[in-house]
């Protein structure tokens, strides 16, 4: 048995939506009409919509529906992704299995999200893409990458792209974890890419030249302390999965640890940083 979380939302909040019943849902699609979206969330185990309506109204959305409803197993994960077009993000398309291959080798990433994420549609990942490829354009070398909350592992598949250097694609969820690994060795960069299950910056003792966290605005503020301890003295870090509303705690966590803002993407309502230290001559 499948479960379908049905969601009715002002037709500008659906990105916010899709973002957040990504952690709750394994596949989802939206329909738009007029001013509202429908998003529709499947998953394998029913979902707790009292929470997730609590989740949406922290934030400011108003939802004028939110039902749980039984539909007949299938597997919507795979029929989900079949729909999806592939993207382009800077230099990069992103695809999945059912697409065709980009003419341009180095330019073409394979990505199966399945449960995970980082398929390249949502804002977030393409304007990180976007940033790590301007770092790349400017003449920046890291020796030592890491992608913090890998998802699917798209980010950590970039830099690897980007720089031929040693990766750290790290998570603590097992089912992003084992997603990522099949994403790396799909996309033939598993000399450069190593997936691991670690729950934060915490459990990782490396320094690193380019730091990237898709994340949310709470952990991302949460962990500005061990990311400031994980970066290199002349490193960046790129960051994103907060909306415009989200910004200041965050600036301020990150700046308190002696970093400053060296670029800021904006699409849609979401935000990317790209962040060095304050002492560093650029």
């Amino acid at each position: 048995m499948m479960y379908r979380i049905r969601v009715r939302v002002p037709a500008d909040a659906r990105i916010t939506v899709e973002e957040m019943l990504l952690g709750i849902t394994e596949a989802s699609s939206t329909v738009i009409e007029g001013g509202e979206a429908e998003v529709l969330g499947y998953s394998r185990q029913p979902p707790d919509t009292r929470v997730f309506e609590q989740a949406l109204e922290g934030v400011g959305i108003p939802t004028r529906t939110c039902l749980l409803e039984p539909v007949p197993d299938d597997d919507w994960v795979t029929r989900g992704l079949a729909r999806l077009p592939p993207v382009r993000a800077g230099r990069f398309v992103l695809r999945g299995r059912h697409s065709p291959v980009c003419s341009a080798a180095r330019s073409d990433i394979c990505v199966d999200a399945g449960p995970a994420f980082g398929t390249g549609h949502h804002p977030t990942t393409a304007t990180m893409i976007e940033t790590l490829v301007h770092l790349a354009q400017r003449g920046f070398r890291p020796k030592l990458a890491l992608d913090m909350g890998t998802g699917a592992g798209t980010l950590a598949i970039v830099m690897a792209r980007l720089w031929r250097c040693p990766v750290l694609a790290a998570d603590n969820d097992q089912a992003a974890v084992q997603c990522a690994r099949e994403n790396v060795v799909r996309n033939r960069v598993a000399r450069w890419v190593d997936v691991v299950e670690v729950d934060g910056y915490d459990a990782i003792s490396s320094v690193f030249d380019v730091v990237a966290a898709n994340l949310f605005a709470d952990p991302l503020r949460a962990m500005a302390p061990a990311l400031a301890r994980s970066l290199s003295a002349r490193g960046y870090a790129a960051l994103s999965g907060l909306l415009v509303r989200q910004r200041l705690p965050v600036l301020r966590a990150h700046v308190d640890q002696g970093l400053t803002v060296r670029r800021t993407v904006r699409r849609d309502d979401w935000l990317t940083f790209l962040l060095a230290r304050s002492s560093a001559a650029r």
